[in-house]
């Protein structure tokens, strides 16, 4: 379930926790732009970090060319924890953890559209969304790391007479790919659904819907439907045909179809747990419990993770192969999950990047027991970033263009800062992690 909560916590893991006032006009302003989104996070490497809720809701967002909206923050120092003062495990880059995992390919297409990864479609083959203007979504290609080359699968048209749309997420089933667009810069309800067959060729759009059922969180495919989930919860199917919306199930969540999730009825506003795993093709039910201590869990197609009292966990749908994670590490503000079994971590970081490996979000297998790091802290004073493929389902791929540096350009108002987030270098090339190689390798 992504919603305001989810931006929430991801402001406050950025913000190391910084006061409600903040975060409500970060929210506000959430509201006032467009969804939620897995755009480029930029993290800033500094003595004193500068916390800027309004860039991170920035590049989380989905949709819009103008969408680095000035947003009045709170600015809060940097204070080290005991726990980032013994960092424990040593984290290893991605590339030598999993080295069949990582590659670099082009950032953009010959024509000069720019790519954004999608998710895996295997060890070697990525789906992707190639770019016209910034977030509109004009082709799908996917690249072959072992061929290192692109082909093309179709274009992804607009439906003609709609102003301000934007695709938002896909999602890759066995015979097609789907995807929903929304017009997120007005107050009106309504999305449309989309579908191209997988191994390329012409889009078909499937329908639309208005009001609640268009407040989409997640979707899914299957050979003759159309899945998704609202905001407020709530499974729909609709014919690939066309036709009237089917309700499926009452206040569950898509995870990866069949599977959605349902959620505690306590627990405070963004920390609500998943607590039970339902297959929507069998009807069968897994609750999920969760340890005590741990306030908040949430769950992939395999395994899900948790948080509470100072730890984070990891354990299987039913609670079989519970297990602590390193110290060193803590749940990504956002919780977002990785393909069936990882998940994105934050590490707590020491040490001078300049002279040690700091990198910025980390991803740990509980398969095998390895993690490795993503992207990293610039040694230059600068900021980076990395981004996570736009796929519906927990998407495999996590990517970033490592000559990109960024800074923030802040204005005083008030008791609070007007800040945007500028950006130089970069274009050229990215770097891919994608877990599906993983996956494929060990099972």
């Amino acid at each position: 379930m992504r919603s305001e909560e989810d931006l929430i916590r991801t402001l406050r893991t950025a913000a190391g926790h910084a006061g409600s006032d903040g975060l409500a006009r970060a929210v506000a302003a959430r509201r006032r732009v467009r969804r939620v989104r897995q755009r480029m996070q930029m993290v800033l490497a500094a003595a004193a970090v500068v916390v800027v809720a309004g860039a991170t809701a920035a590049v989380l967002s989905r949709g819009g060319e103008q969408v680095r909206p000035a947003v009045t923050v709170t600015t809060v120092p940097a204070t080290p924890t005991s726990r980032e003062a013994v960092a424990g495990q040593k984290i290893r880059p991605a590339a030598e953890v999993w080295p069949e995992a990582v590659f670099t390919m082009p950032a953009e297409a010959a024509g000069g559209w720019k790519y954004r990864p999608v998710t895996g479609l295997g060890p070697t083959e990525v789906l992707l969304s190639a770019e016209s203007s910034f977030e509109k979504a004009g082709r799908l290609e996917v690249y072959d790391s072992a061929a290192k080359s692109a082909r093309v699968l179709g274009d992804v048209p607009a439906p003609e007479g709609v102003k301000g749309y934007f695709v938002q997420d896909f999602e890759v089933g066995e015979q097609h790919i789907a995807w929903y667009g929304t017009t997120p810069n007005t107050p009106d309800k309504w999305s449309d659904f989309w579908i191209m067959p997988r191994a390329g060729g012409t889009a078909k759009r499937v329908g639309e819907v208005t009001g609640p059922m268009s407040e989409v969180d997640r979707i899914g495919v299957t050979d003759d439907s159309v899945v998704w989930s609202v905001e407020q919860g709530g499974v729909y199917r609709m014919p690939l045909t066309g036709g009237t919306p089917e309700r499926v199930a009452d206040e569950l969540h898509l995870m990866s179809w069949p599977l959605a999730a349902g959620y505690a009825k306590d627990g405070e506003s963004g920390r609500k747990s998943q607590d039970r795993v339902v297959n929507l093709e069998t009807g069968q039910t897994v609750t999920v419990p969760a340890p005590a201590g741990v306030t908040f869990l949430t769950c992939g197609p395999v395994w899900c993770y948790g948080a509470g009292d100072d730890r984070t966990i990891v354990q299987r749908h039913d609670g079989s192969d519970r297990r602590d994670l390193p110290a060193a590490v803590r749940l990504h503000g956002m919780s977002e999950l990785l393909g069936d079994r990882f998940a994105l971590l934050t590490p707590y970081r020491s040490g001078d990047p300049a002279k040690v490996y700091a990198p910025l979000v980390a991803t740990y297998d509980p398969v095998t027991g390895l993690m490795g790091g993503m992207s990293r802290m610039p040694s230059d004073g600068g900021g980076a970033g990395f981004g996570r493929g736009i796929s519906s389902s927990p998407t495999t791929i996590v990517y970033w263009d490592e000559d990109v540096r960024s800074s923030l350009v802040c204005t005083t108002k008030g008791r609070g800062k007007q800040c945007e987030t500028k950006q130089r270098g970069g274009g050229k090339e990215l770097t891919i992690v994608n877990l599906a190689a993983v996956t494929a390798g060990s099972g």
